[in-house]
């Protein structure tokens, strides 16, 4: 199928912020046209192939050193990360003749499939390596021929997998689950996350009420992506300061998907400690923290999902596989189709609706309009 790229543009596609090198991918009739008055070496390289040289002015001096790739359709120029070197990057490809536009709009301009759209910019946001591969799966064609596959010969039980990857995995991918640590004061709350981020990421003090204001941090567990959340400890408060942060604690507390709850081994639980739990519900799991504390009492651990020390490590694994188990996370294998945005889901549930109600086609058509 011929492309028609109208007009032609440019978009930065790598996050902002600061980076070691930054991508912007031109695209359209007049692209490679633009490129060969402002790269040197003039010669372009060819189809998948990449060429060194720099991006120069109109009077031929060096903006920044770049490395250019053809891509086919397109090209990609990696420049230096820093926001002088992109911005004068940009300006100079827009003088060239080529308009600058958000990464979405290049990809329609593009003509890419939804498919393929979604996972391109889902990929802008994934931050652990295992949601990245899953992703780029589903990038390289395995639900779009699960799609595909669909469409020819509608199944529920087929839709029933894709949903449940949909639950178990998917969902979690471009909107990562929040987990939020809570408990008493100097339970080890802001240990336990800078041990699961693995970076000193809050401040960690002997004397209580140390945090005052929550503090959140992307952490992998296993690989799976989450939010980490650190928050104020829950008890009567001794100031308005302390007040506002129990009160963003318990605001924390109402968002979260899962509460990692401490109990200090020294202290065990208290009345107010059982009066949170039970108004957190399904989404709580009560831990044992500071074991290796030389005044650990000896607690019955039964009624603890783990036993931890944040300290030492000791316990954490066990944490993280049940912080696992209470998302249901379950990690497709290699190659599986599994939907990753909330719009894959509600088309594969109107489909199965029709396939329950014996509209066939319409779920075939239905579900035709992912492949778009």
């Amino acid at each position: 199928m011929t492309q028609s790229f109208e007009p032609s543009a440019f978009a930065v596609l790598t996050p902002p912020g600061r980076g070691g090198i930054k991508v912007v991918r031109c695209v359209g009739p007049d692209a490679e046209a633009a490129l060969a008055k402002c790269f040197r070496p003039a010669q372009l390289p060819r189809p998948s192939r990449l060429a060194y040289g720099h991006i120069i002015d109109a009077d031929g001096r060096p903006i920044d050193e770049v490395i250019l790739h053809n891509a086919g359709t397109a090209f990609e120029v990696n420049c230096h990360g820093g926001p002088a070197a992109v911005r004068a990057v940009c300006e100079r490809l827009a003088a060239a003749g080529l308009r600058e536009v958000d990464g979405d709009r290049l990809m329609q301009l593009e003509g890419l499939p939804r498919i393929v759209r979604d996972a391109r910019r889902a990929l802008r946001r994934a931050f652990t390596p295992l949601a990245a591969r899953i992703l780029l799966d589903q990038l390289g064609g395995a639900l779009a021929a699960a799609i595909e596959s669909l469409r020819q010969a509608p199944s529920t039980v087929a839709i029933d997998v894709l949903l449940d990857r949909w639950r178990t995995c998917g969902r979690f991918l471009a909107d990562p689950p929040r987990i939020v640590i809570a408990g008493r004061p100097n339970s080890g709350k802001s240990t336990l996350l800078n041990r699961l981020v693995g970076a000193e990421r809050a401040i960690t003090s002997a004397a209580p009420g140390t945090t005052r204001d929550y503090v959140e941090a992307e952490a992998a567990l296993e690989g799976a992506p989450a939010v980490l959340v650190d928050t104020a400890g829950l008890r009567k408060p001794g100031g308005e300061i302390e007040r506002q942060g129990i009160a963003r604690a318990r605001e924390e507390l109402a968002r979260a998907a899962v509460v990692i709850y401490l109990i200090d081994a020294a202290e065990g639980a208290n009345p107010e400690d059982d009066a949170t739990l039970q108004s957190l519900g399904g989404r709580a799991l009560v831990v044992l923290s500071k074991i290796d504390s030389r005044l650990a009492a000896s607690q019955g651990r039964a009624r603890f999902s783990a036993a931890i020390s944040a300290l030492t490590g000791e316990g954490l694994p066990a944490l993280v596989a049940a912080v696992l188990e209470k998302l249901g996370w379950r990690t497709p294998a290699p190659g599986e189709a599994a939907p990753f945005t909330e719009d894959h889901a509600s088309v594969l549930a109107a489909a199965r609706e029709d396939l329950a109600a014996g509209r066939a086609d319409e779920a075939a058509e239905r579900v035709k309009a992912l492949l778009a």
